[in-house]
């Protein structure tokens, strides 16, 4: 059976086959060849030119199918505006519309149809009013809300054609990274979707909270489950995919239609997954008989009435998410000492760091002393949080700590080396912290660690080598600020399993020019082994102008490299004549990087590339958009 592949991925990977260097051209010299090896050279270069001259072709036919679905999910929207809005509660009639919505909507799909009927494509520009429509299905009129529309609509059969599809999830098969195979059930599934139903209209939700909300609750056991399921609830149209800017492949966060929230918010009524305070669809800030809470900005806020009204969850609280909270207040005794809780989300779910969240004080730690049972905490981008103290040691279960922009954490506990369940360590963005604790080394279910400082300090801080005995380690981020990042990074040989490296170069990494090509010329003549199963790499304010060690012969598994912000120049060719295995090439913020070297002929499966120049406020980007969303797995 042949194995699927993307048409537009296609191309790319078939002329790096027919490229030049793979082609080899008779030599004069050499003994006569026979006229079929002639023959031969001759057609792979008919077929190379061939596809040279036509690889826009492919990307336009995806582009083309991503537009017509674009429009057929805008159309079906309409209807259901149409249908819903037919008493007049929709428009001015003082200031009719030039063109009727459902009108122009169907216009675009039949001008989409009518290209392919013709078997005939040609390029086609992002227009404006795509951009301005997009926003219109997304907005849900205040007028409409002061009329009830949504009520009716959650009566009609439309909210049986939702229920069903809910109904009809079932259960997924998934091979993971070890090669082995499980099935998701369908419930699970289900109650992944339910969590949605909290989000305020119009969010843009961030896949990575929402994966580690999902583990904390047992509802998957891994996280490319969690990217699975978030692919497939795209593809069943129940989410809608954004896109990175650019035209970027990957997808790492997705948003919702209108009545689809709507619809959502009802069937989770009906579960009783969460509750609901208001006909605006926003959860409930206080207590109830519900095993998930929220903390929504209401009146009154946190303070005596949600302390009053949690009570009456008793000890069936399990989850306690932070929708919109900024100022948390949260007493020693907030929680009743028989709840099990496993999920506290308190930080930012928002990508953004202009949502900001501060704490009133550190009182919560102790409140959480006694919840044996979490799995799941996260702080992010929560301020004055200066510490955090020895007592999570306590926290025996915590599986997922999330620290990520806390911007007052000063220190970190030698304690924590107790939490042996800790799988993922979340400290990126958190600029105050100077080295790490002893005894990370022990935590030996580590498999995602950000934020890692190479410190300055002698007085024996856990070093880069001691994470190497970390055999499920598979995503690191490090952050380098003493000069002699070149010992560093050898030590990354030693991390056989590592899948996700980043690093970044801080202010102290840097070198003063006699200091850096003192050290390029003593390592010019040879590189150093980067981990073997290595499959993407970002590097953030890289030193040096043309490193050595940035070799394609050191990564053979790699798939996505992100380059951004330093003094790159340009890519050297490899001593070996190695190609670049990489698809996915981001270059960011290099302001010496010249474009016009020949450094593309070593990049030969690019299927996706992104120069972007801060200086010039340039983009400039191609890509061929898969229709299974990739995702990246940060």
């Amino acid at each position: 059976m042949p194995i699927r592949r993307k048409l537009e991925d296609a191309v790319p990977i078939l002329l790096g086959l027919l490229s030049e260097e793979g082609i080899k051209v008779p030599n004069t010299r050499d003994p006569p060849v026979p006229e079929s090896n002639t023959q031969d050279h001759a057609l792979l270069k008919q077929i190379r030119e061939y596809f040279e001259k036509r690889q826009d072709l492919f990307r336009d036919l995806k582009r083309k199918e991503d537009n017509l679905l674009e429009n057929f999910t805008a159309l079906e929207e309409e209807i259901a505006n149409s249908k819903y809005g037919s008493d007049g509660s929709r428009g001015d009639p003082a200031h009719p519309p030039k063109e009727h919505p459902l009108s122009g909507k169907f216009n675009r799909i039949t001008a989409h149809v009518s290209v392919f009927e013709r078997l005939k494509l040609e390029k086609s520009e992002e227009s404006p009013e795509n951009n301005e429509s997009e926003a219109q299905e997304m907005e849900i009129s205040e007028k409409w809300s002061e009329l009830k529309v949504e009520h009716r609509i959650l009566k009609d059969s439309a909210l049986s054609r939702f229920q069903l599809s809910y109904d009809n999830i079932t259960g997924i098969d998934v091979t993971g990274i070890d090669g082995k195979k499980h099935r998701i059930p369908g419930c699970n599934i289900k109650l992944c979707l339910l969590c949605f139903s909290v989000f305020p209209p119009k969010s843009i939700i961030k896949k990575r909270p929402l994966i580690y909300w999902w583990l904390g609750e047992g509802l998957i056991t891994k996280t490319e489950d969690g990217e699975r399921i978030f692919g497939e609830l795209i593809k069943k149209g129940l989410l809608i995919a954004k896109y990175k800017p650019n035209k970027n492949p990957i997808v790492d966060s997705c948003t919702m239609h209108s009545w689809n929230r709507l619809m959502l918010i009802s069937v989770a009524k009906r579960a009783e997954f969460f509750d609901f305070a208001d006909d605006k669809g926003l959860p409930a800030n206080h207590g109830t008989r519900y095993r998930r809470m929220c903390l929504v900005k209401q009146t009154p806020p946190n303070g005596e009435a949600s302390r009053q009204d949690h009570n009456s969850s008793g000890s069936r609280l399990l989850t306690l998410f932070n929708v919109n909270e900024q100022y948390l207040n949260i007493p020693r005794d907030w929680f009743s000492k028989e709840n099990k809780i496993v999920v506290l989300q308190l930080g930012r779910w928002q990508d953004s760091a202009k949502y900001h969240i501060e704490v009133e004080n550190e009182d919560f730690w102790k409140a959480l002393e006694s919840k044996k049972h979490l799995k799941y905490i996260s702080l992010r981008g929560i301020s004055r949080i200066t510490e955090i103290p020895s007592s999570v040691r306590k926290l025996i279960n915590l599986e997922i700590l999330d620290l990520r922009a806390c911007h007052n954490l000063e220190k970190l506990p030698s304690d924590i080396s107790s939490l042996k369940k800790l799988t993922h360590l979340d400290i990126s963005e958190c600029h105050l912290l100077e080295s790490m604790p002893k005894g990370l080394e022990k935590l030996t279910s580590l498999q995602v660690l950000k934020g890692f400082v190479v410190g300055t300090s002698k007085r024996g801080p856990c070093k880069l080598e001691n994470l190497a005995e970390l055999t499920q380690l598979r995503k690191l981020s490090i952050y380098i600020r003493n000069k002699d990042y070149m010992g560093e990074l050898r030590k990354l040989s030693k991390f056989s399993n590592l899948r996700i490296l980043s690093v970044t170069w801080g202010e102290r990494g840097a070198q003063d020019p006699k200091e850096q090509s003192r050290k390029q010329s003593a390592t010019s003549e040879s590189s150093f082994p980067f981990p073997l199963k290595l499959e993407k790499l970002d590097l953030w304010c890289i030193p040096e102008t043309d490193p050595a060690w940035l070799d394609p012969a050191g990564f053979k598994s790699l798939s996505k490299l992100y380059i951004r912000g330093g003094k790159l120049v340009s890519f050297k060719e490899s001593p070996t004549g190695e190609k670049w295995r990489v698809q996915i090439l981001r270059l960011k913020y290099l302001r010496a990087f010249d474009e016009n070297k020949p450094w593309r002929r070593n990049f030969p499966y690019l299927s996706y590339l992104e120069i972007e120049n801060k200086a010039e406020d340039e983009h400039r980007a191609s890509s061929s958009r898969s229709p299974e969303q990739l995702t990246d797995h940060n």
